[in-house]
C-alpha cells in the first residue's frame, strides 16, 4: 500500500488537469516510441508536431489518466477495474465498436 500512497501524494496536480497531463504523456509516448502510434489509428493523420495540441490526443490522455487515478485510489483492491478496459482493448482497433473508440 505504501507505493500507492507515495504516488497519490503527488497525484493532485495530475488529477487537477487530466487533459494537459494526458496530452503530455501520450505525446511523449508517440514521440519517443513512434511505433506505438500504429496502435491508435484515430491519430494516424496527425503530424508528429501537432500531437501535443490535438484535442483528441488530449481527451484520450485524460481518459487514460482518469482510469489510472481510479486504480491508484483503489490501493490494490482494483481487480474489477481493468476488466472493462481489457475487453475493449482486446479487439483490434479497426474492428472495435465506435462506442469503444470515442475516448
Amino acid at each position: 500500500m505504501a507505493d500507492f500512497d507515495m504516488v497519490l501524494k503527488c497525484w493532485g496536480p495530475v488529477e487537477a488537469d487530466h487533459a494537459t497531463h494526458g496530452s503530455l504523456v501520450l505525446t511523449r509516448l508517440f514521440t519517443e516510441h513512434p511505433e506505438t502510434l500504429k496502435l491508435f489509428p484515430k491519430f494516424a493523420g496527425i503530424a508528429q508536431g501537432d500531437l501535443a495540441g490535438d484535442a483528441g490526443v488530449s481527451a484520450h490522455g485524460a481518459t487514460v489518466l482518469n482510469k489510472l487515478g481510479d486504480l491508484l485510489k483503489a490501493r490494490g483492491a482494483h481487480a474489477a477495474l481493468p476488466k472493462p478496459l481489457s475487453s475493449s482493448h482486446a479487439t483490434p482497433p479497426s474492428t472495435r465498436s465506435p462506442l469503444l473508440t470515442s475516448s
